[in-house]
């Protein structure tokens, strides 16, 4: 049965360590320091399981040298430091060091210590299973913390190695092997480069500040942000006796460190607090990080300070009036032996008990114990601080103070709006700057001349509103008026109304056409207007029946242009000869809204193309020796039936003067008076009718 009980807790055991194992990959993490000699190096294994392990074999520690005066090795150099094992030393050697070295005696424990003593009575069953992995992991971590503490001491314990060995101008590649080829292969080795141009200075710790208290002083600074240099710090303080500053001392205990081992759990910061011998003297203090290598860093920057007494009296508000020029007066009550430790009294206002309160007046003289203040709100809460020389200050309890109010505030500025296509009407205005401003009222009328009545009773805090308004309607504006609301409910004067224009989504109605005229100048077009008042243009549209050509713009008539409600009128003169023409009118309003077309009518063009009716030459020579003129034209019309050829000088007015053939291209004058500027103009006549463009010549005889 005892045997069974030994299977039973033996399996136990290595399903708890099987446990450890599957919960974190065991291996052996590596650190390296070049200094200007020598490489130190510090390693732990990462689990308890793998401490264990890793204690019983030790460790190889190899060093692979890649590169020398800065070209890489065809060879990797191997070189096995310590004799090819580093292990903890013997129990025996520990014990001379042990009454003097507080991290000796926390490895030597770890390392070599009996069993903690089992509480319970099931000392022999689960409990004792628990216990062991809990002491396990007790050993490994207090073993490792004391390690960080203390270099020698991990080198004494097989996790740390000082190689002298070294040289400058190589580069080196060092693994930290378990020693066993069993643990070797459960335990992943670690590795690390490292060169001894590497060396860098130790930095200077930052952000030390202290808050000093009664005889006692809270020292912070900065830690995660230097946590990959070191792992603890040293304090040291001095003091000034006698008006000399005394050398720092470092403060006995152990270095100032995070015990909190948990990886999310997040340290800005190291705190530290220390006893005062007393309020009167001038203290200083630094702080010097600790590597894990044992290197103590360079001195931080100095803080200094006093130790002082706390304000123990508080001040208390026992009256507050309006008076009759309408100032608050108010008085309170302060213990005179807080007098001497305070620079004065402080009001400060807020609008709210548990609101952000602001100071209002400073420099309260110390034995003041009334003040007058004017600048109210609407609703005031009121404290009085005593302002303590050193230390923190002291503030009564609020009180409230509610002056009356008749004044109203001023009317609204800066009032725009506009309205969109689907009816969306846009507010907005500036913001009032009254301290006990509440908001705003809106008031709408659809009609210039009517009594404008508010949206909502409610007031708007925004400086912004949209409303919404009906478009297709016969009111074409809507009018806006707004009105300021204080905490007291005093209403301001309306503002003047603001006329928006509705956007016109009514098309306008559609012209008509009532004649039209036909000739060879091409097709004159008449049509009545739209009666629509926001009619802003016409549009005349042509398109060419025969052809099915898409309608094309003739002319747009602009209002103002000889627009008039009677009629209008438009010649087309880019028409072709004999072409049937369909001709409609449109209107477009303001807004661009366009007409459904008028009743189109269908029109032909004169047989006569209006394009080739003018005779490309009209010339004429003077002959001086025979006194006389000769005029000569082009024939390169088609279909004519005569020429009519005018004359006239700068005397008389033009004339008919000669009716020709179509065949003649050439006329003589010979009635003709020496001095005299004479003018000929001609035009042909077609069969049919109709006659070509005129032409005119002046000759100075």
């Amino acid at each position: 049965m005892k045997r069974r009980s030994n299977f039973i807790l033996v399996f136990l055991l290595m399903a708890v360590s099987q446990q450890l194992v599957a919960q974190e990959a065991m291996k052996i993490q590596v650190r390296a320091r070049a200094q200007q000699e020598a490489i130190l190096l510090r390693w732990g294994a990462t689990t308890p399981v793998a401490w264990k392990y890793s204690n019983q074999s030790g460790f190889k520690v190899l060093r692979y040298t890649l590169v020398r005066d800065s070209i890489f090795l065809d060879k990797v150099e191997l070189n096995v430091l310590g004799g090819g094992l580093v292990r903890a030393k013997p129990l025996e050697e520990w014990m001379p060091i042990l009454e003097t070295n507080e991290q000796a005696g926390v490895i030597a424990q770890a390392l070599y210590g009996d069993d903690f003593e089992l509480l319970g009575s099931d000392n022999q069953g689960l409990t004792r299973v628990i216990l062991l992995s809990q002491e396990l992991e007790q050993r490994f971590i207090f073993s490792l913390h004391a390690a960080d503490q203390d270099f020698e001491m991990a080198c004494m314990a097989g996790w740390g190695w000082r190689d002298t060995t070294v040289k400058r101008g190589e580069r080196y590649l060092y693994h930290v092997v378990p020693a066993t080829a069993i643990d070797s292969a459960r335990i992943e080795y670690g590795s690390v480069f490292a060169s001894l141009s590497d060396y860098r200075e130790l930095p200077v710790p930052v952000g030390l500040s202290a808050v000093w208290g009664d005889s006692s002083v809270m020292l912070s600074w900065d830690y995660e942000r230097l946590m990959g240099y070191y792992n603890s710090y040293v304090v040291e303080k001095s003091e000034i006796s006698e008006q000399v500053v005394k050398t720092f001392q470092r403060l006995a205990g152990p270095p100032v460190t995070n015990l909190n081992h948990v990886e999310a759990a997040h340290i800005p910061r190291l705190y530290f607090m220390d006893l005062l011998a007393d309020n009167q003297h001038t203290f200083y203090y630094r702080v010097r990080g600790v590597s894990s290598f044992g290197e103590i860093g360079p001195p931080s920057d100095t803080v200094e300070g006093k130790g002082f007494r706390p304000l123990q009296q508080v001040p208390y508000i026992t009256r507050s009036v309006i008076n009759d020029s309408g100032f608050m007066d108010l008085e309170w009550e302060f213990d005179t032996l807080g007098n001497e430790q305070i620079s004065g009294f402080e009001l400060s206002l807020s609008e709210k008990a548990d609101g952000d309160y602001k100071t209002v007046q400073q420099n309260i003289l110390p034995t003041a114990r009334i003040t007058t203040f004017g600048d109210l709100y609407s609703t005031n809460y009121f404290k009085i601080t005593a302002v303590a020389k050193e230390g923190a200050s002291t503030s009564s309890f609020p009180i409230l103070m509610q002056p009356l109010d008749t004044m109203p505030p001023a009317p609204p500025i800066g009032l725009t709006g506009s309205i969109d296509s689907l009816g969306i009407v846009t507010l907005s205005w500036q913001q009032n700057r009254e301290l006990d401003f509440l908001g705003y009222l809106i008031y709408r009328a659809n009609v210039e001349e009517e009594e404008v009545v508010p949206l909502f009773y409610v007031a708007l805090k925004d400086t912004c509103y949209f409303d919404t308004v009906q478009i297709a309607n016969l009111n074409p504006f809507v009018y806006y008026s707004l009105q300021a609301v204080d905490m007291r409910y005093n209403h301001s004067a309306l503002t003047s109304p603001l006329c928006l224009e509705k956007p016109d989504v009514i098309p306008p109605l559609s012209p008509l056409i009532t004649d039209y005229e036909v000739s060879v100048d091409g097709i004159e077009v008449v049509w009545i207007p739209s009666p629509d008042a926001d009619v802003e243009a016409h549009i005349l549209y042509r398109r060419d029946v025969k052809r099915g050509t898409a309608p094309e713009v003739v002319a747009r008539v602009d209002k103002g242009n000889g627009l008039q409600m009677a009629g209008q009128s438009t010649l087309d003169t880019s028409v072709s000869a004999a072409t049937l023409y369909e001709y409609a009118v449109f209107a477009v309003d303001r807004g661009g809204l366009v007409s459904r077309p008028s009743p189109m009518i269908a029109v032909k063009s004169s047989k006569i193309d209006s394009k080739n009716r003018q005779i490309n030459r009209f010339d004429g020579v003077l002959d001086t020796v025979n006194r006389l003129i000769k005029v000569e034209w082009s024939r390169n019309l088609k279909n004519v039936r005569n020429y009519e050829l005018y004359r006239g000088n700068q005397e008389e007015t033009v004339s008919l003067w000669r009716v020709l053939p179509d065949w003649e291209m050439e006329a003589w004058d010979r009635d003709l008076v020496p001095g005299i500027k004479y003018k000929y103009t001609l035009r042909a006549l077609f069969h049919g009718g109709g006659n070509s463009t005129i032409k005119t010549l002046e000759i100075q005889m």
